[in-house]
């Protein structure tokens, strides 16, 4: 690299500060997303959570209602049996009885439906279970990532702060003026605002300068700019 104005060194070591800080802010600024991200993790497995309660809430409930419809029928067995015992017509203890004999068979019917029901809710309980325990796994390693995600977070800023500070200090003797042009140019370049001219080629836009430009770099007297991009150039032979 040849000899420089010591204006373009200030402006060269501004803008790696400047580069770095851009790219800490941009890491810093990912990081809700990778929270996000993490967190979309969970999904899959709370769902499972929550079928699995509903189901096993909705074939409880199931039970209930065939616990109820047993205790119906029983009762009218023994209101049956009561006003069997109370009767004195053969045909209305014999019609009676046949009742009673109805209700037992729904009796055995229902039951069996209950033990299906009891079958079903022991499976629902063991998949929630499962899915209870999956779920925990799942929130340890999301707790962890989102952990690490904060402490990440706490040093890119403690970065940010300390190169903050070291830009602050190195803007402050270059001229109000280039630094104007400088802080414009880095604004809009997503690269950088100050690249090296090599064979005549400039290194920000890639566009060959003028003669002039090189004899202007050469001079080392003004700061100079690509006449396609408007970088500000640094010779390098």
């Amino acid at each position: 690299m040849n000899p420089m104005l010591p204006e373009i060194t200030k402006l060269l070591q501004l803008q790696e500060r400047d580069q770095r800080i851009r790219t800490l802010q941009k890491e810093l600024k990912d990081v809700p997303k990778h929270e996000a991200l993490a967190k979309s993790q969970l999904a899959g497995d709370t769902a499972a959570v929550e079928a699995g309660s509903i189901k096993a809430k909705e074939t409880e409930v199931k039970i209930k209602s065939v616990e109820l419809d047993i205790q119906t029928r029983q009762n009218s067995i023994k209101r049956l049996h009561d006003q069997q015992f109370e009767t004195r017509k053969n045909d209305e203890f014999q019609a009676m009885g046949i009742e009673i004999k109805r209700y037992e068979g729904e009796i055995n019917k229902i039951e069996d439906k209950q033990l299906d029901l009891m079958e079903e809710l022991e499976f629902a309980k063991s998949l929630l279970k499962d899915a209870q325990a999956k779920l925990a796994v799942t929130q340890a390693h999301v707790n962890a990532e989102l952990k690490a995600l904060v402490e990440r977070a706490e040093g890119l800023k403690k970065r940010l702060s300390n190169l903050e500070a070291e830009r602050t200090e190195l803007a402050a003797p270059i001229e109000q003026q280039t630094m104007d042009l400088y802080t414009r140019l880095f604004t809009k370049k997503p690269d950088a605002a100050v690249v090296p001219l090599a064979h005549g080629i400039c290194g920000g836009c890639h566009m060959k300068v003028v003669s002039g430009t090189i004899q202007q770099l050469r001079s080392e007297e003004v700061v100079t700019q690509c006449e396609s991009c408007g970088r500000i150039l640094y010779l390098v032979e």
